[in-house]
């Protein structure tokens, strides 16, 4: 491991290798870096819109369901082209760089096709790079298995991929560089009135992702919290000071701290059958496919990631005697912040400003840290409007009544 305080995990997300001149912008801040004499190690994404595109090659390759073990092997390219590229471009800036794959970078994982959980990563080429003065270019989102397989690691498991390899490095900090200079209340592009966040503690910032920010990978927010690793989110773009993840504070105030959606939801209701419930979750589990709720009455109906519907279908169809259908029109909206599901009063606030949009609320579930409505996609961006103004812009900074 690296001495402490030595080193630095970096990563740099699509948007910010997207073109070759964000790559070689990207490469002068991992140059800094190293000249300022701290070892530095990079984790890199496949380029902006690289995964999309390959995905829509297979699809249009193979129509039906995809083989997904072939699937990762083509989207492990993605981040295998960016990571040479960065690597050319940070020697070019006169710091020498070598590129490793997730495998040679000491990633090894276990688990469904394209949701890989790591096992372990053994960094020992990453710090006889270093050691020798080589910024160090890890190829994100991929690992390999026991069997010597390419398994890749989830939607945005270039964050994870950052924060085990800074872990294992024992680095002084990650800094995950993207497009925006930090966490927002709100998705700036869709809330004008939405305010960078300072600082953020784990929980909130997981619950954020769960709900359907463009945050961070959850899973690696999980990690970074065990493993207590210092964490940044900041903009490769410009140099300024982006979000700080930190500890939570004991405070028993009731803060919402932001507004997220998710529009990539579908509800999948299943009837008849003879399987049991526990049977068929336990059958979309094994194939890595998360459920965000499970109702039953009338049938059992299944919130996913509308990403894997085709699969979860397919699936489900399995079992003797079920029907399927699907509801693709529906939305998460959430209010999110400390103690926000202990407060009964926030539940009425939140169905009373959805109400007052007419925005009919089919679902509402709560947790420790934020109020979720299921509600009509084509409400959900008025809905997460109308809930920042009432909670953030007008209460001012975040303060819930």
């Amino acid at each position: 491991m690296w001495k402490n305080g030595e080193g630095v995990v970096l990563k740099f997300g699509g948007t910010s290798v997207a073109t070759p001149e964000r790559i070689r912008a990207s490469a002068r801040r991992a140059a800094d870096f190293a000249r300022a004499g701290r070892k530095t190690a990079v984790v890199v994404s496949a380029m902006g819109g690289a995964t999309d595109d390959l995905i829509g090659l297979a699809k249009a390759t193979a129509p039906g369901r995809t083989d997904r073990r072939e699937l990762d092997r083509l989207l492990a390219t993605g981040e295998l082209q960016s990571s040479a590229l960065l690597s050319m471009a940070i020697s070019a800036e006169g710091c020498p760089a070598r590129s490793f794959s997730g495998e040679e970078a000491g990633f090894l994982a276990e688990g469904a096709w394209g949701e890989g959980r790591i096992l372990s990563v053994n960094p020992g080429r990453i710090e006889a790079a270093t050691a020798f003065g080589n910024v160090a270019v890890v190829s994100g989102f991929q690992a390999g298995t026991r069997d010597g397989e390419t398994i890749t690691l989830g939607r945005g498991g270039s964050d994870l991929s950052a924060i085990a390899l800074a872990a294992a490095l024992g680095a002084s900090e990650c800094r995950i560089f993207t497009d925006v200079d930090g966490i927002y209340s709100a998705d700036p592009r869709r809330v004008p009135g939405a305010v960078k966040l300072d600082r953020i503690c784990w929980d909130e910032c997981l619950e954020m992702s769960f709900c359907g920010a463009s945050v961070m990978q959850a899973r690696g927010l999980e990690m970074a919290g065990r493993m207590k690793i210092p964490l940044c989110v900041e903009s490769s773009m410009e140099e300024k000071e982006g979000t700080w993840i930190v500890d939570r504070n004991v405070d028993e105030a009731v803060f919402i701290r932001s507004v997220a959606s998710d529009e990539n939801l579908a509800v999948l209701t299943v009837g008849g059958g003879r399987g049991s419930e526990r049977m068929l979750v336990d059958a979309l589990s094994r194939e890595g496919i998360r459920t965000t709720a499970i109702t039953a009455g009338g049938g059992l109906s299944i919130h996913i990631d509308g990403a894997r519907l085709a699969d979860a279908v397919e699936i489900c169809s399995r079992h003797d005697g079920c029907s399927v259908s699907v509801d693709e029109g529906l939305a998460r909206v959430s209010v999110i912040g400390p103690g926000v599901g202990n407060h009964p009063e926030v539940p009425v606030a939140v169905l009373g400003v959805l109400a007052g949009l007419g925005a009919k609320v089919h679902m509402l579930t709560s947790s420790a840290l934020s109020v979720t409505c299921v509600v009509d996609r084509d409400r959900s961006a008025d809905a997460v409007r109308a809930l920042h103004e009432e909670f953030i812009e007008k209460k001012g900074v975040f303060q819930c009544a």
